[in-house]
């Protein structure tokens, strides 16, 4: 019997969530990988582990028995694995990071040639995915550090801030009209978008959510949504005239691959730009080093 951490994973995904196209997505896996593993933790059990229904997917006898015995042989491997990522990077000999799509397009490339340059030795691996999903990657040890706009608190996690950040209006030039807080400032107030096409992103993104609260303290009804899942899309739409997209500040980097126009919202809704890593995980030099050419980066093109 060869029973693999990754077969193991896969099984208390899908375990936990009793769906395979969550688990999938979590995983980063095809849903189609997904099963073919899943068969392959059968075939060396010798057993059904889930019964597939039109509507859900549960444990069998079988899959209850073994679930405790895979939960504490999962945990343990991946905490020894997690140790022995530790013990090889004291040095900060390797690093893996993860990043939202948007800025390993446009701000990991840059920082990673100006790193490279100054610490040739240093092999790094870059991981994308969504905030929810990079920041589980932080939790589990399959990454030392993941770079966004993290609102919520988690445990056994701490926060390192790098940049302030705002909300930004982003729409096709000549569109629509800002409407500046002051005379002579290159903003615009939450006014821009009253009665106007919004393209929101989707209610799982923490800034859908700030758009939403300050939209509502400021009593300001937009027109026609279209929610988005990812950055880029927004920014296409916009520079097609199908609305204004609210996007936060420290994204403004991928605005000069559009032909769109972008302003700073006032009142500023304020929020950080960090990275997260498990506390207690040591703190490489390389790590501390990256985040300020990181950084450096993004105010540059700023």
């Amino acid at each position: 019997m060869n029973i693999s951490l990754r077969q193991l994973r896969a099984f208390l995904g899908v375990a936990a969530s009793g769906n395979f196209t969550r688990t999938a997505q979590r995983l980063h896996l095809s849903q189609a990988g997904l099963s073919a593993t899943i068969r392959e933790l059968e075939s060396q059990l010798n057993t059904r582990l889930f019964e597939r229904t039109t509507r859900a997917v549960v444990l069998t006898e079988a899959g209850r028995v073994f679930l405790p015995a895979a939960e504490l042989v999962e945990r343990e491997l991946s905490a020894a694995a997690a140790r022995l990522r530790d013990m090889g990077r004291q040095e900060g000999a390797a690093l893996r990071l993860a990043f939202t799509p948007l800025m390993a397009a446009n701000v990991v490339p840059e920082t990673m040639r100006r790193f490279l340059a100054a610490h040739p030795q240093v092999e790094v691996e870059i991981m994308a995915g969504s905030p929810l999903e990079i920041q589980q990657l932080v939790e589990t040890g399959e990454a030392d550090a993941a770079f966004g706009a993290f609102f919520s608190k988690v445990s056994g996690l701490v926060r390192k801030a790098l940049a302030p950040s705002g909300l930004l209006a982003v729409y096709a030039p000549g569109r629509y009209a800002p409407t500046p807080s002051a005379k002579g400032r290159k903003d615009t107030t939450w006014e821009i978008l009253r009665d106007q096409p919004y393209v929101a992103l989707t209610e799982d993104s923490p800034i859908h959510q700030l758009a939403e609260d300050a939209l509502f303290k400021h009593q300001v009804n937009i027109g026609r949504r279209i929610a988005v899942q990812h950055l880029d899309t927004a920014l296409g739409l916009a520079e097609q005239g199908f609305g204004i997209a609210v996007i936060p500040e420290f994204s403004q980097i991928a605005c000069a691959r559009y032909a769109v126009e972008h302003r700073v919202i006032s009142p500023a809704v304020a929020f950080d730009f960090c990275y997260v890593m498990r506390a207690g995980a040591p703190l490489p030099d390389t790590l501390t080093e990256f985040a300020r050419v990181f950084k450096a980066v993004m105010a540059a093109d700023a």
